[in-house]
């Protein structure tokens, strides 16, 4: 069975697994390669598989699984992998914090944005108010 995790702006694994567990929004799911094809919407979460016999992880935001004969696709918007809880735990700690960190700098820049919007309508309000009284 192959799993493909795709994000909105790559293909984060692509690997032969034989079996893949995941939480979606009605329960814990165990995937192999003989069951039926099954479509469902992930929570957020930690999904497993197990390739040559050792387990890594991936950290799922959301997202949609789909399974269909020997392919297992999950799209999400995030995906973080690692090989062990720890590991994993780690990279979501640096990947938040650097997350965090573009949040701020978006924030700084859109309140800049509003004070220059707000000081060129407060120019033209100026400016019109003289034009009107000519």
């Amino acid at each position: 069975m192959n799993l493909r995790v795709m994000t909105p702006y790559s293909v984060a694994l692509n690997t032969p697994v034989s079996q893949v567990t995941l939480e979606a929004v009605d329960g814990f799911f165990t995937l192999k390669p003989k069951h039926m094809d099954f479509v469902n919407v992930l929570k957020p979460g930690i999904l497993s598989y197990k390739k040559d016999g050792k387990e890594a992880f991936i950290a799922c935001n959301r997202g949609v699984v789909v399974k269909k004969g020997d392919e297992v696709s999950i799209s999400t918007p995030l995906a973080i992998l690692g090989e062990n809880l720890d590991d994993l735990k780690k990279k979501i700690a640096i990947d938040f914090q650097a997350m965090e960190q573009e949040r701020k700098e978006v924030r700084v820049s859109m309140a800049r944005l509003e004070v220059g919007l707000t000081k060129g309508l407060a120019t033209l309000s100026v400016a019109g108010g003289s034009d009107a009284g000519i």
